[in-house]
């Protein structure tokens, strides 16, 4: 699946070629930039109510997913490519590693004082491609270019773990509790689309540009309700859980080399 989607990716990139090596013919200006960038990529996420109700088969059970709020980093690393007409307008295509390890929590507190008795910490780990499609925006200054891009990302997520642990204070709420969280809590990878931009900086040093971004995204079509992004086995007792992130960020810098191909 991920080489299908590996050539389906370049084959977009390479019927954009076309096109724009008949305009390099006629002399219009245009570069090619190619090189590799990687960083610090970051996810959030919601968790779920404390206490959700869930239907199936016209039947609602109310029970405590203990599936926390998270956040967390990771790196990235891959290849990328832009074309760009006149220094100004470009289309930048990417493909990128990544991983992301989050973390929530929960305090257990005592009901009739409030006094916290433990907190259950919650680790979500996954790991995929990443694949950005931009419009970019560059002023043609010297040395030092701002930049500015919109568009989409492509999430492919291949695997996903979630495992819970207890921090002690006053009590415990017992090794049978973690046990059935880390049976019954069950990570499952999915593919989705963010809405994308970045704002950054490119240096130049004669062919070669170090591009130095901020990135941020947002999840289109995320659902917060339990219902949409989980599926309840009440006979077994298990929770499947879509491990998609609300929010994305992430700091990128690399090294890309230009080719001009006005003639």
């Amino acid at each position: 699946m991920n080489r299908t989607l590996l050539v389906a990716s370049w084959l977009v990139v390479l019927s954009l070629l076309l096109p724009v090596s008949a305009l390099a013919e006629e002399g219009f200006p245009l570069q090619i930039s190619a090189g590799i960038k990687g960083g610090i990529n970051g996810a959030a996420g919601h968790g779920f109510d404390s206490l959700s109700r869930y239907t199936v088969d016209d039947t609602t059970y109310e029970f405590r997913p203990e599936y926390y709020g998270h956040f967390g980093t990771g790196p990235a690393a891959g290849l990328s490519l832009e074309l760009r007409a006149m220094d100004i307008v470009g289309l930048e295509f990417g493909f990128y590693y990544t991983s992301q390890t989050v973390n929530g929590y929960v305090d257990k507190n005592e009901g009739a004082t409030g006094e916290r008795i433990s907190r259950i910490n919650m680790e979500q780990v996954t790991s995929g491609f990443q694949i950005p499609i931009l419009l970019k925006l560059t002023v043609p200054t010297n040395v030092v270019r701002p930049a500015l891009g919109l568009g989409i990302e492509l999430i492919r997520q291949n695997d996903a773990s979630l495992s819970y642990d207890e921090t002690t204070e006053r009590g415990t709420m017992g090794a049978a509790y973690l046990a059935a969280l880390n049976e019954n809590n069950r990570p499952r990878p999915v593919n989705y689309t963010v809405f994308q931009f970045t704002l950054g900086a490119e240096i130049l040093a004669g062919p070669v540009r170090i591009p130095v971004e901020l990135r941020g995204g947002y999840a289109l079509g995320y659902d917060q309700d339990i219902q949409g992004r989980a599926d309840l086995d009440p006979d077994e007792g298990t929770l499947d859980i879509d491990t998609m992130y609300l929010g994305h960020f992430g700091i990128y810098t690399g090294v890309m080399y230009e080719f001009d191909l006005r003639l």
